[in-house]
């Protein structure tokens, strides 16, 4: 990472939960001392623990849009952005699938690491058109466009269009397609290849059946790393 990106990157993280707080206040029906005790007892438990617990108060991390009809973030964490970035820099991809770029959060970090590599391309994929325009501009201002390939667009769409395979993957949209798409990216896999996979904790119920595809392949070597939102580490063999 350099100077410019990690300046790019403070205020969209804060964007991201900024943004997921107003959120949650706004679907919770008690009142601020309420939320905020259960702000604060949320972000005591362990990693595991917290899809469980926005379940038990009807909170829900699936919306889209803000109260003022902006796209959400749903950015990765600092400490998850730092693991993609050192795990680019451990394996050296020559290609990278992004599956659900939103701001571009998660595609600063891949980039940051190629450009620290001096090679390879990131191919990634966001639906929304707002999204696509303010990550291009997320990219241009980090100096790592040039690294990145964006498809606009469904993603099933864009996979369709693919060919070749991928170094490493990363998954990171609607947990309740994550079993369908994994189906669709099996093709583009080698042995090595790695696939990450983001909610494994915050949708702990729509991912059930993605998970228990990895456990009963013996193609694949999986494991969930204890991030805060439940990363899903899967390895072809």
């Amino acid at each position: 990472m350099n100077f410019s990106t990690d300046e790019i990157l403070r205020p969209l993280h804060e964007q991201s939960q900024q943004q997921s707080i107003a959120r949650a206040r706004m679907q919770f029906a008690g009142g601020d001392e309420d939320f905020t005790r259960l702000l604060g007892e949320y972000m005591s438990l362990a990693p595991s623990q917290k899809g469980k617990f926005l379940k038990r108060y009807g909170l829900s991390t699936g919306d889209t849009q803000t109260s003022q009809g902006t796209p959400m973030s749903l950015a990765v964490s600092p400490e998850m952005g730092r693991f993609l970035y050192s795990l680019a820099l451990m394996r050296r991809p020559a290609r990278i699938l992004e599956l659900g770029s939103s701001y571009g959060v998660s595609t600063l970090y891949f980039a940051s690491a190629l450009r620290q590599i001096g090679k390879g391309e990131i191919i990634a994929t966001e639906l929304d058109a707002l999204k696509c325009k303010a990550l291009l501009e997320n990219l241009r201002a980090a100096g790592v466009q040039s690294w990145v390939d964006l498809r606009e667009g469904d993603v099933f769409d864009a996979v369709g269009q693919l060919e070749g395979t991928f170094d490493m993957i990363f998954m990171d949209v609607w947990a309740s397609l994550y079993l369908d798409l994994f189906r669709k990216i099996e093709p583009f896999l080698k042995p090595g290849s790695v696939v990450i996979t983001d909610n494994m904790y915050t949708a702990e119920e729509e991912v059930l059946a993605f998970k228990r595809y990895l456990s009963g392949n013996p193609a694949y070597s999986s494991i969930t790393l204890d991030f805060e939102s439940g990363v899903e580490l899967t390895v072809m063999i």
